[in-house]
C-alpha cells in the first residue's frame, strides 16, 4: 500500500513568486464566481474560464485546472458546511502545483517552478537532511506554496507485515494510554492541556497590557512558540508507540464528529421568556476541553509512522471502549479488578 506523508519546507521567493501567489488568488475567486453561476464540475469551469484566464494571466495551460480544482473543492465545502455565511471566498495567498509544473534539485536545495512556457522561477529550499533522505525514499506529489512554506506530499510504497499481536491506544483528554496483547500497558502523560493554558494566559496578558503594533507581533510570537513545543511532543510520544510496537497492528478509536458534536446546537424552550433559543448540547466549559486536544492529529500521526513501519492500523467504534477492558473483557471505570490494568508511564521515562 502507499503512505503519504507531507514535508514542510521554508522557502526564500522572490517578486515572481509573489505575483504568481496573488494571480492564482484571483484566478480562483473568478472561477469560484463561475461556478456558482454556471455550475462547479471541472468542465463547466474549463469552459467559463480557460479564455478569460489565457487572455488575462498568459500562463502555463496546467496552471488553469489547478485553479478549477481549489474553486470546485472550495464551493462544495461552503455548500455542505456554510452556505448562508455570504459567498464562498479565496482569501489566502496559497497555489496548488502540479507534478510537470516543477522540479526538486536536491543538491543545490531549489525548487525549478515552470510558471511560463519560457518561463522558470528558481526558489531557494531550506532543506535538511531529514528532508533529502525523505524526498530520496519517497516520491513527491502535488506540492502546495504559500508565501513562506512548500508542503510537499510523498508518497512511500509499503509492505503491511503480519501482525504478530495487536496494541490497542486511547487518546484521551492529557494523555494517551496502551495496553497490548502481551501485558504491555501504560499511560504517557502529555501535559498539552497545561502547555496551552500557561500560552493562553501569557496571550490575555499580553493583550490586556501591551498596545499597538508590538503587541500583534507578541501574539504571533507566543502563537507560533505554542504550536511548535506541543507538535514536537506530539511526534516524540507518537514515535516512541509506533517503533516500540513494530510489529504489531494499532487499534485506534474511530473519533470521527467529535468536534462537530460539541459544536451542535439543539433549540430549547426558555420558561422565563418563554422563547425557543439555541444552546449547545455539550456545556461549555467540557465543549473548550474537547476543542482544545487535538485528538485526530495524534491519531493521524500514529497512523502515519506506524504504517511506515510496517504495522497494520484499524479503526473501531468509540462506544465503551474506555469502559471494558482490554485484556480480558471485564467493564470497569478505573482499576480492573479482575486482571488489575491500571498501568502507568510518565513522559520523561518513554524518552
Amino acid at each position: 500500500m502507499e503512505v503519504v506523508r507531507t514535508l514542510i519546507v521554508e522557502h526564500s521567493g522572490g517578486e515572481s513568486l509573489k505575483r504568481l501567489l496573488e494571480d492564482f488568488r484571483d484566478m480562483v475567486n473568478y472561477a469560484i464566481a463561475q461556478g456558482l453561476e454556471k455550475g462547479y464540475s471541472m468542465k463547466r469551469l474549463h469552459q467559463a474560464c480557460y479564455l478569460v484566464f489565457k487572455e488575462r494571466y498568459d500562463y502555463h495551460t496546467l496552471w488553469y485546472p489547478m485553479a478549477y480544482r481549489v474553486a470546485s473543492s472550495i464551493i462544495r465545502t461552503w455548500k455542505k458546511k456554510r452556505r448562508g455565511e455570504g459567498e464562498p471566498r479565496m482569501r489566502k495567498k496559497i497555489v496548488r502545483v502540479h507534478k510537470k509544473l516543477y522540479k526538486l534539485d536536491l543538491e543545490l536545495g531549489v525548487l525549478l517552478l515552470r510558471v511560463r512556457a519560457n518561463e522558470v522561477v528558481e526558489i531557494s529550499l531550506k532543506l535538511g537532511d531529514f528532508h533529502k533522505e525523505a524526498l530520496k525514499s519517497g516520491e513527491p506529489k502535488e506540492l502546495l506554496l504559500n508565501e513562506k512554506h512548500v508542503f510537499i506530499p510523498v508518497g512511500y510504497e509499503i509492505d503491511l507485515c503480519t501482525p504478530e499481536g495487536f496494541v490497542a491506544i486511547d487518546v484521551n483528554e492529557d494523555n494517551i494510554t496502551y495496553v497490548s496483547m502481551d501485558g504491555r500497558a501504560g499511560k504517557i502523560h502529555l501535559g498539552v492541556k497545561r502547555l496551552r493554558e500557561t500560552y493562553h494566559e501569557k496571550r490575555r496578558r499580553v493583550q490586556k497590557n501591551v498596545r499597538g503594533k508590538h503587541r500583534n507581533a507578541l501574539l504571533r510570537k507566543y502563537g507560533g512558540r505554542e504550536r511548535r513545543r506541543v507538535a514536537d511532543v506530539l511526534h516524540k510520544v507518537t514515535r516512541f508507540l509506533a517503533d516500540r510496537f513494530k510489529g504489531y497492528g494499532f487499534v485506534l478509536e474511530d473519533l470521527k464528529g467529535l468536534r462537530s458534536a460539541a459544536n451542535r446546537k439543539v433549540k430549547k424552550y426558555n420558561r422565563k421568556n418563554g422563547k425557543v433559543q439555541e444552546v449547545f448540547v455539550v456545556p461549555k466549559e467540557m465543549k473548550r476541553r474537547l476543542n482544545s486536544m487535538p485528538f485526530r492529529r495524534i491519531q493521524s500521526y500514529i497512523e502515519y509512522k506506524a504504517l511506515l513501519n510496517g504495522s497494520p492500523v484499524d479503526y473501531v467504534p468509540a462506544r465503551n471502549t474506555s469502559k471494558v477492558c482490554a485484556r480480558c473483557g471485564y467493564k470497569f471505570l478505573r482499576a480492573c479488578p479482575t486482571c488489575g490494568l491500571d498501568g502507568t508511564l510518565e513522559l520523561g521515562r518513554a524518552f
